[in-house]
């Protein structure tokens, strides 16, 4: 119902490096998508791919999702390992016939159902279902170099024990136990050929872990794991992906990774170990010639160490040892040096702990195994952040590169670590640990044995308790094979590619242009002084987020990717440790700011903060299983410790950006996972802990918005990726219910409605007046509505009710009653809703609705940070730099705001901007934040009282201590 013009088709589609220049290598190739125009390009369409220089590039195609036409909107496409000569800076994907590759995948599948995925001199054979060993051999040119894959885990029946001096277990003469720890294997259930070439390749294995025996912990940790093997390249990417269904006040992982063993055919002093650092930081001031570019640094060494003896081994023998080249024939040594070479050491195991995100240290030990010490490498054999790659194998027999690798570094998911046992023997195995067990067990606990409350702590624990069943995460890894032990210059250009994953992209010009996701949003306007200052004020903004998890190590193998909800400026931290203020789970779209910020300025910085993140909320913030499947968990201490179960967490459309751009199979798992939140909520009612239970009619409750526009959004995504109209008809039966709702969208006391997940169905329940409805849009609910309305033409009742909704949302009294004879309360966040008002301008025609949203923004001083600080001495234990009073949802969905307003009113972007000036604010003035205190009583006075207070400077008494939030679950 959009009067936008509807974008053309492209004659090609250019896309490059997110980082601009083209990586040294893409070992596993790379996959992105495309968006189409509707109509624009049949489903049966083949592509191509055209180099800058003209030449034919490999490519393999698939669709990702179709319009209701049934033509393309997105497709996949990837490109091979040995296509980076070709590709250099970029291609063009067009319409045509693909150029074949020179060494196509091919897929074949035995008797006894075992996999086979080659391409050129390389293969992998994945066991069949019912084997706890997933790969049985990778081999390159007929050597099998790696064998017997398995995903392992160590668990522990309890914490680790306490031994400080004031615990009860240090007693004197008392003997502590320690936990029993069960080893357990990951058994494929099933295995499965998801893309058989001829660029690309994926074999799917789903399964739980298992230990096999009578009398062992039930099979638990249902996992998916994804190999990809691209045309031309020697290495099998990995994505693994658990779920937590465990007891967790019995079940402590102190162990979890994926372990191979290599056979070890060369002479002792030409096996070798390898580890990498990442780049060295470059110091400030101190920029560094372009011919002298930083590289990872490599620790190397043989397994019997012929440098550093009292006699001499000479030139000969030392230089090819240290550069992992064959030695000389013993015969030619030194006699001096060969005649006792038998006697010296034989360094069989080695280990790599990055057990924080700041240090990392490595170990090694003799053959004698556990009848020896582990031995420090001490000297060099240490450092901050390790780029979690490693070799082990032979100078003339070769051997595996092996990574924990991704867009979640190595040591942004500490405890990691690197195992490798037996070096000195036949069979080397090397285990990577996602999870160390040279780290405290994890414990999955919450924070607390008890609720500390909304109205202090804003935190809703309770009906139900803290339970992490349900949630996940994943890890990357690969394993790539090589003939020889590769030069330590090869290793470190693997290490930079390893820990800073190429990504082909599209232009934001492009990504404008197409209208993505709504199309309200354009490219950084600065026609006007007040747009280009607002368009500082976002980027600095930006700036600032993508440098925090650093600054304040938001890391961890749980918590990578999340960012806080709200500073304490007292403390000068973010409030990491008060019940609803820490960290943010999602909280008001704050990964779609970070998505459609990438979307209109390209920044490879924000595209992987954007990336991390989502993979953490659809991962960690999420209950894919159990009572709680499909809902996620509302931001707390701990990340799925509140009592807030909601479909708002957990929705699909927000995590589309991240499918599409990527292709990323996993997310579009989790994806579908979001779709049982319809029956879900019919246990959990968003409401139960205020309202009565809801009338029979219903017979379930939920929220218009948040709920139901999250629930449509989930709908809306499965339909579009499998053109499904089943999917679409619950939306419509919905928008039908709402169209047909007396008062639309404020129907119901903040937008309660009763709902029957089985017929998708809304029934109304009155009340409409009574509460808030501030939630309704500010979780991409008017994001997706936008975007839906511009497709779903034929619900002209819904649509009157949703233009209504935009419009008076922020509108008058009077415009209210003459609307629905009364007056609605809905005046909260008017900056939030600036964006809808200005979509209702633009669909209505009508300039003074547009000039309104502006004037809203323009005043708006909720939000507008006051610059950097730096902040040093004794107020803070290391110095910092920081952003007084700091919350993420206004700064994520103000900007949100603020980007469509832009969009869809350029034209009346002011000359001069009329924010409050920062020197004039108070502390208290940020009270009109999500996060504010008000006067507890009426709502609309609370609102009147808050804006008077930034009218007239007027500082906040310290009584307000009730939260403004609506009365059913908080923000």
């Amino acid at each position: 119902m959009s009067s936008k013009p509807a974008p053309r088709a492209p004659a090609g589609v250019n896309v490059q490096w997110l980082d601009g220049a083209p990586p040294t290598a893409v070992p596993t190739g790379n996959a992105f998508g495309i968006p189409w125009p509707q109509g624009a390009v049949d489903r049966t369409t083949p592509f191509s791919a055209t180099a800058k220089s003209g030449g034919g590039v490999p490519i393999q195609t698939w669709p990702l999702a179709y319009w209701p036409d049934g033509s393309l909107k997105w497709t996949g496409h990837a490109v091979g390992a040995d296509s980076l000569n070709v590709v250099g800076s970029g291609i063009k994907i067009a319409p045509g016939t693909p150029t074949e590759p020179a060494s196509p995948i091919s897929v074949t599948t035995g008797g006894d159902g075992s996999i086979k995925m080659s391409t050129g001199n390389f293969s992998a054979t994945f066991a069949p279902s019912g084997s706890t060993t997933l790969i049985s051999s990778l081999s390159l040119s007929g050597n099998n170099l790696a064998q017997n894959g398995q995903l392992v885990v160590q668990l522990q029946n309890a914490i680790d024990p306490e031994l400080s001096a004031t615990s009860s277990s240090a007693a004197n003469g008392m003997v502590v136990q320690p936990p029993t720890i069960q080893r357990m294997l990951g058994r494929a259930d099933s295995v499965t050929v998801e893309q058989s070439g001829p660029v690309r390749g994926v074999v799917k294995i789903t399964g739980k872990y298992t230990t096999g025996v009578a009398g062992g912990h039930d099979d638990f940790l249902p996992f998916t794991i994804r190999f990809y093997l691209a045309a031309g390249g020697t290495s099998l990417r990995a994505v693994h992906f658990f779920i937590f269904d465990g007891d967790q006040f019995k079940d402590f992982i102190k162990g979890l990774g994926f372990q191979f063993s290599t056979p070890m055919t060369d002479v002792l002093q030409d096996r070798h170990v390898r580890f990498l650092n990442t780049l060295p930081p470059t110091p400030t001031g101190s920029p560094v010639p372009p011919s002298q570019p930083p590289i990872p640094g490599v620790w190397g060494e043989p397994i019997r160490v012929v440098s550093g003896l009292r006699r001499d081994a000479t030139a000969a023998v030392l230089d090819p040892q240290f550069n992992g080249l064959p030695t000389p024939d013993v015969s030619t040594w030194p006699t001096t040096v060969s005649s006792e070479l038998d006697m010296l050491a034989v360094w069989s195991d080695y280990s790599l702990q990055q057990l924080s995100s700041e240090y990392f240290q490595i170990f090694k030990r003799t053959d004698k195994g556990d009848a020896a010490s582990w031995l420090r490498a001490t000297g060099s054999g240490f450092g901050r952040r390790a780029a979690g790659l490693g070799y082990v194998g032979g100078a003339r027999g070769g051997g595996v590169v092996f990574a924990i690798k991704g867009r979640i570094h190595f040591w942004q998911g500490a405890p990691r670590s690197l195992d490798i046992r037996g070096a000195g023997t036949d069979t080397a195995t090397t285990t990577l640990w996602a999870y160390s067990p040279h780290a405290p067990a994890m414990d999955m606990r919450h924070y607390d044995t008890v609720p500390h409350g909304l109205d202090l702590a804003y935190e809703d624990v309770g009906d139900p308790d803290p339970n992490p069943i349900g949630v996940g995460r994943s890890y990357e890894f690969s394993l790539q094979l090589f003939s020889a032990t590769p030069s330590r210059q090869t290793l470190s250009q693997l290490a930079v590619v390893h820990t800073k994953i190429p990504q082909l992209v599209s232009t934001p010009e492009f990504y404008a242009s197409q209208k993505l996701f709504g199309g309200r949003w354009n490219l950084p306007d600065t026609s006007t002084t007040g747009a280009a200052a607002l368009e500082k004020r976002k980027s600095d903004l930006l700036d600032f987020y993508v440098a925090e998890p650093d600054q304040r190590q938001f890391y961890g193998f749980w918590n990578y990717g999340d960012i806080m909800h709200t500073y304490d400026q007292t403390r000068h931290d973010w409030r990491y440790d008060v019940g609803g203020y820490a960290w943010d789970n999602g909280e008001l779209s704050s990964d779609l700011w970070l998505w459609m910020s990438f979307l209109r300025t390209g920044r490879a910085d924000v595209f992987r903060m954007a990336h991390a993140m989502t993979r953490h909320l659809s991962e960690v913030d999420f209950h894919h299983i159990g009572p709680f499947a499909g809902l996620g968990s509302r931001h707390n201490v701990s990340h799925w410790g509140d009592g807030a179960k909601e479909a708002r967490v957990s929705g699909s459309t927000l995590k589309r950006p991240f499918y599409y751009l990527t292709t990323d199979e996993l997310v579009g798992d989790l994806m579908d996972y979001s779709l049982q939140a319809d029956q879900t909520i019919m246990t959990w009612d968003p409401l139960r802990k205020v309202f009565p239970p809801p009338p029979p009619q219903g017979p379930g409750r939920l929220r218009i918005g948040p709920d139901w526009t999250t629930l449509a959004g989930n709908w809306f995504t499965k339909w579009e990726r499998m053109n499904d109209i089943t999917w679409r008809d619950r939306i419509k039966t919905g928008m039908s219910d709402i169209g047909g709702f007396q008062y639309g969208l404020f129907t119901g006391n903040g937008c309660a409605v009763g709902w029957n997940a089985d017929t998708a169905h809304l029934v109304d329940e009155g009340g409409e007046g009574a509460g808030s409805y501030s939630l309704v849009m500010i979780f991409g609910g008017g994001e997706f509505l936008m975007e839906a309305m511009d497709l779903i033409t034929d619900e002209p009742a819904f649509d009157a009710a949703w233009l209504d909704f935009c419009r008076l949302y922020n509108g008058s009294d009077a415009d209210k009653i003459a609307r629905y004879g009364k007056v609605i309360p809905s005046k909260d966040f008017p900056q939030y809703y600036a964006k809808l008002q200005a979509y209702a301008g633009e669909r209505l025609q009508d300039t003074s609705i547009k000039q309104a949203a502006w004037n809203i923004i323009n005043n708006n001083a909720v939000g507008v940070w006051a610059p950097v600080q730096n902040i040093g001495g004794t107020d803070v234990l290391n110095p910092i730099t920081e952003i007084p009073n700091l919350g993420t949802n206004d700064a994520g969905q103000l900007s949100l705001s603020e980007y469509a307003v832009l969009a869809i009113a350029p034209e009346l972007a002011p000359n001069t901007f009329d924010a409050i000036p920062f020197g004039h604010l108070h502390k208290n003035d940020w009270d009109a934040s999500t996060a504010a205190e008000v006067d507890v009583g009426d709502e609309e006075q609370a609102r009147e009282k808050i804006l008077d207070s930034l009218h007239k400077k007027k500082r906040r008494p310290a009584s307000w201590r009730s939260l403004l939030c609506f009365q059913g679950n908080p923000l």
